[in-house]
């Protein structure tokens, strides 16, 4: 996980990506943690405002960019996210950086750190959580004779070297599909990959390319968010997001390359067929519009 520089000694700041990290937010929740900071309104920033809010505490989530998740799925699922925890009660800052993170000089009797933004603001918290994405782990494989670049080079069976497999969050591969070498951080390519790793070294130079279709699903309040394929330039919303229902197509080369469905898991299903088998963008759209 990526970590704030200067931030190593504050022990109310952490990140969430192992069991450990998992157990100390769990931790500090039953111990009547009452107000957090998250830094980051990416998945898995806001599934923990969305989490510790729904226990009471007062959230605030401060993110660089105008909407959450826009970069990724667009501006009108960043638009409906951003709704959806304000509905909530969770205090956005948007458009917003961090300037510094100090011991709290405040009246606030439980806070322990202050969040200074780069407007001048201050923001009192209990604790922290750091969400500015992740880096794959690889420093450990410097001199192996794998090529390391933004993760482990795999061919398109997952052989990293002869007789050496990868799997997981750190593998690159080209996918034929896409056209691109990727690298997955999903919870199901973790399963997936696992799998095709295995068959490598079992069937040899027979075994089959690995060339999945992604798949992740997020669940914030009583949203869930679900996503087959991969996000395109090519984006066409079907359904109001004003009312916390949609699908979002998303297309390349006039082709379908993702559905995203807001609370629509039975669309989402019936369009895998449709991004497995790079189907027209436009026969897509309509079709999602007729259901």
């Amino acid at each position: 996980a990526r970590t704030l520089p200067g931030t190593s000694d504050l022990g109310a700041v952490q990140t969430l990506r192992t069991l450990d990290d998992a157990m100390a937010l769990r931790g500090a929740l039953d111990d009547g943690l009452s107000s957090l900071v998250v830094i980051g309104a990416g998945f898995i920033g806001l599934e923990v405002a969305a989490t510790c809010r729904q226990r009471g505490v007062e959230v605030t989530v401060v993110e660089s960019a105008a909407q959450p998740l826009s970069r990724v799925l667009g501006d009108e699922v960043g638009a409906m996210v951003a709704r959806l925890h304000r509905d909530n009660g969770v205090d956005l800052r948007l458009g917003a950086g961090v300037d510094s993170i100090a011991a709290a000089t405040g009246d606030a009797p439980t806070a322990l750190l202050d969040v200074t933004l780069d407007d001048g603001s201050v923001i009192a918290a209990e604790r922290i959580v750091v969400g500015i994405g992740v880096v794959p782990e690889t420093g450990w494989l410097d001199g192996s004779g794998l090529v390391i670049d933004n993760g482990v080079v795999c061919d398109a069976t997952l052989l990293a070297a002869p007789g050496v497999v990868a799997a997981g969050d750190l593998v690159r591969w080209p996918s034929r599909r896409y056209g691109s070498m990727l690298r997955v951080e999903h919870w199901d390519h973790a399963i997936a990959s696992g799998e095709a790793a295995a068959r490598r070294l079992l069937a040899g130079a027979d075994a089959a390319a690995f060339d999945p279709i992604p798949w992740f699903w997020s669940d914030q309040f009583d949203t869930k968010i679900q996503l087959v394929g991969l996000v395109g330039p090519d984006v066409e919303v079907v359904g109001s997001p004003d009312d916390g229902r949609f699908v979002a197509v998303y297309g390349r080369d006039g082709v379908v390359s993702g559905v995203l469905g807001v609370n629509r898991p039975r669309h989402v299903n019936m369009m895998r067929t449709n991004v497995t088998q790079a189907a027209a963008f436009d026969d897509v759209v309509s079709e999602v519009a007729a259901l």
